[in-house]
């Protein structure tokens, strides 16, 4: 039974409470420090969009709606190596153009509050070089590249694990960490206000391994052997398969700079072998001009492996593991929906370019131009031509700004020219991303 009234009372609730809490540390500064830290944050969002699914001027896919994301969070510092966090969601929407939401048909979807954190973290037990993070937690190894984002399917509203994590320190800068993760379809590990059976993933996933970073010289290295499976059931082909890779960072000098990532996947995808490879590279120069000029120039790289359609007995394609977030591009994830599965990166390639502006202390702009391109021609649908590997030119502005301490946002603006990997006659999108971000 769905109780829509249930969610912004407890929100309300709690912020009060928020409130109240901050207020008392406002007005007793020379008492000893609370063992509780109690924070909030409010996301609100304005997306708008037309073509981005179809690739046709003609279709009626333009969308506008807001995105209002509320957190609250509370730590307790038991002591000083023991802490325990919580902290509650709810992403709600305002839909614009078209007036209703294709779920629920009103333009107002309350939607869940859910956990989006619950962990215990304890550091040095028994006074080992240990720690310990055990429940629901946000987890990034590297830059995101293998692991970044559990559940995918309900976008950029939580990025959480189910998860064991331990952390090992092997060194003063060198770690190693084994960890051990349970993503369910949908929400059922714990308790859902206002449950709406949110989809989290296509099908149950779990993956455990291991992830070493630390430093060699002036190289800074990270290195990784994981394990992904798939339950066999639901509309995918169920699969499991090894991941091994590394990470690279090395400084050229003290203004350029090169970080690189690769790795192999070795398994099997339904009932036959599947290998899959992928990485990237990015060289970053810092200029040192003043404004208006760039103060970083980026150029990098991406390769992703795609499924050869000659090769029946085996599949090649690039599995994005934990992965499936807007890496590279807010709106290319939407557009993968038609190709696949919403921010499945695969079968992709990318040599870009990035402008980093630093207009004011608080004012940066970032221009990009992707040429993309795919690994494997794919067979013609009514949407892929099957034809050729040119996915199209894909041009970004982002300008990030800050108002104070506790508020900032940006504006997004990206575009695809489409190339023949899609339909004869693929017709360019835009896509525009308004946000305003107050934390506390």
């Amino acid at each position: 039974m769905r109780r829509p009234a249930v969610a912004p009372l407890l929100l309300l609730t709690v912020g009060l409470a928020v409130a109240s809490g901050l207020a008392a540390q406002e007005a007793a500064p020379n008492k000893a420090p609370s063992p509780f830290k109690l924070s909030f944050s409010e996301r609100i969002r304005q997306e708008s969009s037309d073509n981005v699914t179809s690739l046709n001027e003609t279709a009626a896919d333009s969308s506008a709606y807001l995105r209002f994301r509320t957190s609250l969070g509370l730590q307790w510092f038991a002591s000083p190596r023991v802490e325990f966090a919580l902290k509650l969601t709810n992403e709600s929407r305002y839909y614009i153009a078209p007036k209703s939401d294709p779920r629920i048909k009103t333009n107002f979807d309350v939607h869940e509050v859910f956990f989006d954190q619950l962990y215990l973290r304890w550091k040095r037990p028994a006074d080992l070089p240990l720690t310990l993070t055990l429940g629901r937690q946000n987890i990034q190894l590297g830059e995101g590249f293998i692991i970044l984002d559990g559940g995918p399917l309900d976008g950029s509203r939580s990025a959480y694990f189910n998860a064991v994590r331990l952390d090992y320190a092997a060194g003063a800068e060198t770690t190693l960490t084994a960890f051990y993760l349970n993503q369910p379809r949908t929400d059922t590990l714990l308790p859902v206000v206002n449950d709406l059976s949110q989809a989290m993933i296509e099908q149950d996933e779990e993956g455990f391994g291991l992830y070493a970073s630390g430093p060699f010289g002036k190289l800074g290295w990270e290195a990784y052997l994981f394990r992904k499976s798939i339950r066999r059931t639901g509309a995918l082909p169920g699969s499991g398969f090894w991941n091994a890779g590394g990470r690279l960072q090395s400084p050229f000098g003290a203004r350029l700079s090169l970080t690189t990532e690769a790795a192999f996947q070795s398994g099997a995808y339904s009932k036959i072998d599947r290998i899959g490879y992928g990485g990237y590279f990015h060289f970053d120069y810092k200029t040192q001009a003043a404004p208006p000029w760039p103060t970083v120039l980026t150029l990098g790289g991406v390769y992703l492996s795609g499924d050869d359609p000659a090769t029946t007995d085996r599949y090649e394609a690039w599995d994005p593991a934990f992965s499936r977030w807007p890496k590279w591009s807010d709106s290319l994830i939407y557009l993968s929906a038609r190709e696949s599965r919403p921010a499945y990166w695969s079968n992709f390639t990318s040599l870009y370019g990035t402008l980093n502006f630093a207009l004011r202390d608080n004012l940066r702009l970032l221009l990009t131009v992707h040429r993309l391109g795919a690994a494997q021609k794919t067979p013609a649908t009514s949407f892929l031509s099957g034809a050729g590997m040119d996915r199209g030119n894909l041009f970004l502005a982002r300008l990030n700004f800050d108002i104070s301490k506790n508020v900032s946002g940006h504006v997004l603006w990206e575009s695809l020219r489409p190339g023949d990997y899609y339909f004869r006659g693929a017709q360019s999108y835009a896509w525009v991303r308004f946000e305003i971000i107050f934390r506390y």
